[in-house]
């Protein structure tokens, strides 16, 4: 049986191909992940600071952040006085 998968995940590795397009946007988002993620460093910031620090769009930089809260790599830190904007950290 477990003969069956390695073969079944080799030939699926063999034939499925992924277009450079789809490999261009990986990198593409793995690069921005990391310059969110040294932006931020041991600092809470909102949105709107991150979104300052890399002279990125907020809408683009919450992506960014949603995607990495998602993951676990980002945690909310709590919200700022104005009750407008919650504070993220990277998770240790």
């Amino acid at each position: 049986m477990e003969e069956k998968k390695k073969g079944t995940f080799r030939i699926k590795r063999e034939t499925h191909t992924v277009s450079q397009q789809v490999k261009d946007n990986l990198k593409a988002y793995n690069k921005i992940k990391k310059q969110v993620i040294e932006a931020m460093g041991d600092e809470e910031l909102t949105i709107p600071q991150i979104a300052a620090k890399l002279n990125m769009s907020q809408p683009d930089t919450l992506y960014y952040v949603m995607s990495l809260l998602k993951f676990g790599t980002v945690v909310a830190a709590g919200i700022d006085d104005m009750d407008e904007y919650y504070y993220y950290k990277l998770k240790k």
